[in-house]
């Protein structure tokens, strides 16, 4: 019974996450799987490629004529504290978990898009511009989560953007290497 019981809750696991990422935008499955496969993307498409009959082979070398398939990078300018210049950031879009603290309240939420300068994190809170928030992100590429101060700049519907403030020199060449990896 035990084994049975054991099958039973693997099945419910399974179930929730296929409803998850069903209900996810194709977006977001995208960066999901693009997560789980280490960014191999070209290994995977080599591997269904493989698996197609002629004539799906030939429809795909057709549709890839006409369809542009590089990604590019999200650019936004961001105005330092005083406004006497611009700086163009480079931003990647992802898929990845963060812990917040703001005063006494915490939460997890993900990441949406990062840059070396801020990030925006999803949530159906709202708070002040200017309000401090505290993150734990877990880049890919490290092994610990790097704790990371921030000030709320804009809140609206798909979230909180924070802009990092006393960001250490090492933290900021981390979150740069993620950004380039995998684009």
């Amino acid at each position: 019974m035990n084994d049975l019981d054991s099958q039973i809750g693997k099945y419910k696991i399974t179930a929730r996450l296929f409803n998850f990422i069903n209900d996810l935008p194709r977006d977001k499955q995208y960066i999901l799987y693009k997560q789980l496969i280490k960014g191999n993307v070209t290994t995977e498409l080599f591997k269904l490629i493989i698996d197609m009959p002629e004539d799906e082979k030939n429809q795909l070398l057709e549709q890839l004529g006409e369809i542009p398939y590089e990604e590019e990078w999200i650019r936004t300018i961001n105005l330092d504290e005083n406004e006497s210049f611009m700086r163009e950031n480079i931003r990647k879009v992802c898929m990845m978990p963060v812990r917040c603290k703001v005063e006494d309240h915490s939460f997890k939420s993900y990441i949406i898009d990062i840059s070396a300068v801020g990030a925006l994190i999803e949530t159906n809170a709202h708070f002040p511009i200017g309000q401090k928030i505290e993150m734990a992100i877990k880049l890919p590429n490290h092994p610990k989560a790097l704790v990371v101060k921030g000030r709320v700049v804009r809140s609206g519907t798909r979230g909180i953007a924070v802009k990092y403030y006393d960001l250490k020199r090492i933290h900021e060449e981390l979150i740069r290497l993620f950004i380039k990896t995998n684009q």
